[in-house]
């Protein structure tokens, strides 16, 4: 998010926060825009709702609370608002949006004065957004009608993903974190890496069942929306190898709503392409809401929180390290390592695995293995460089992330998520008496990728 942008949607968090929010909703759309079209795309954008296009100005702001209010939350997830100058550098006469988009979903008009997103192609990666310097590409944030739940008292929880580690300070502990979150509003916060462990050992399962000789192969469907949005929209005969298990990050949220219907469930990552995946049909209702790590920073800023300055509040330590480990990549491969290693001894031989991050490795690989050029037993993909550390709205270098994601897994007191009393009285609190019926075809960690 350009910086005038953050700067915007940093006063609208705090002037709803304080309940003035009309008139400096007012202020900035007279005095902050070079158009008052360009007020009006943008201020819809930055409160995450729709709004009435055509109304005067006090009606539009009215559309915008009523839309904040309601819960009408802005459709798409990644918009053009600006027409694209030709000084954007050119690569092989591509622009810097075009050259990064993994499926070529960046057109140019006619005339080849301008850019559209074609919605067919778009996996709203969001990687156009981060390479855009003119802030031509805006990604939707969601916090406004989360801030409106907090106002009329309901109870929200914040699951955070394991590349939180190291994103808002090297020694801020998920302790601090929680405490910061609870500040802002949250009821409490958990985890995700607590779902990836119980997906570790579903995944291991999964790879007991499919591969059974030299040759055989099982391709994870665990992280990455944009690594499955791949697989689904062009490598599509390769799907009968492909896990069905959800994300952690549906896996923690049909958790929490498990044992807690009533609850709001808010995603925070490094990923744009995880709120597209919250509103995918087989999916929709898990998580209410999706904030990145950019705008949780935005957010903390505009509330005076400081992580690093929260004394903690300490929980029971929950996740393992192969679920932490799930932030970058390699890491769901050794976390399923560990399960079968521990599990399935009699499938250690057929088990060798592999990975790739970023798009152009992700296709290449793919194509490889369409081709029958299979090279490993389990593969692994990631959209980002790096994993979710490299994630598009990460704050931190996707090296430095690495780091500390490393640290802070290889530190946790349970190393292997089958001997935790914790995880494995949660499965039970499920209706999940043994391992095996993680691989029910009804089961709430399982979806259909036909």
């Amino acid at each position: 998010m350009k910086e005038k942008y953050k700067s915007i949607y940093k006063e609208l968090v705090k002037a709803y926060y304080e309940s003035k929010f009309e008139e400096t909703f007012e202020r900035l759309m007279n005095q902050e825009f070079e158009s008052k079209e360009e007020a009006r795309e943008l201020l819809a954008i930055f409160c995450g709702v729709e709004a009435d296009m055509e109304a005067d100005d006090h009606g539009y702001m009215q559309s915008i609370v009523k839309g904040i209010t309601s819960q009408q939350v802005r459709a798409k997830i990644v918009q053009k608002v600006r027409n694209c100058g030709t000084d954007c550098e050119q690569v092989e006469g591509k622009s810097k949006c075009q050259t990064t988009c993994p499926f070529d979903a960046i057109i140019t008009s006619e005339d080849g004065k301008d850019k559209w997103i074609d919605p067919d192609l778009c996996l709203n990666c969001g990687r156009c957004v981060k390479a855009c310097d003119s802030g031509n590409y805006v990604d939707t944030p969601q916090f406004m009608p989360v801030l409106e739940l907090f106002k009329q008292n309901e109870k929200v929880v914040a699951i955070v993903a394991p590349a939180i580690a190291g994103q808002f300070g090297k020694e801020v502990t998920l302790d601090q974190l929680r405490e910061a979150f609870i500040k802002v509003g949250f009821a409490d916060m958990f985890e995700v890496a607590m779902a990836a462990d119980i997906l570790s050992i579903k995944e291991a399962l999964e790879f007991d069942a499919h591969v059974h000789k030299k040759g055989d192969f099982m391709i994870t469907s665990c992280c990455c929306p944009m690594w499955v949005a791949a697989l689904r929209k062009v490598y599509d005969k390769l799907v009968p190898d492909v896990s069905p298990s959800v994300s952690p990050m549906i896996a923690m949220a049909r958790v929490v709503k498990a044992l807690n219907p009533e609850v709001k469930v808010v995603f925070v990552g490094p990923c744009i392409a995880k709120k597209a995946e919250a509103k995918e049909p087989d999916l929709k209702g898990d998580v209410d809401y999706v904030l990145t790590f950019e705008e949780t920073k935005i957010i903390f800023e505009a509330l005076g929180i400081e992580p690093a300055e929260c004394k903690g509040l300490p929980s029971v330590d929950y996740a393992a390290t192969g679920g932490r480990l799930y932030a970058r990549t390699g890491g769901v491969s050794q976390a399923v390592w560990d399960i079968v290693d521990e599990l399935l001894p009699e499938k250690r031989k057929l088990f060798t695995a592999i990975q790739v991050d970023g798009m152009k490795d992700c296709k290449a690989l793919l194509e490889e293995v369409e081709e029958g050029k299979v090279r490993a037993s389990f593969i692994e993909g990631m959209g980002c460089k790096g994993g979710c550390v490299g994630g598009p709205k990460a704050i931190i270098p996707a090296v430095e992330g690495r780091e500390v994601v490393n640290e802070v897994a290889y530190e946790s007191a349970i190393k292997n998520p089958v001997h935790s009393e914790v995880l494995l009285g949660l499965l039970k609190r499920l209706g999940v008496n043994e391992y095996r019926d993680l691989m029910n075809q009804h089961s709430m960690f399982e979806r259909s990728f036909k």
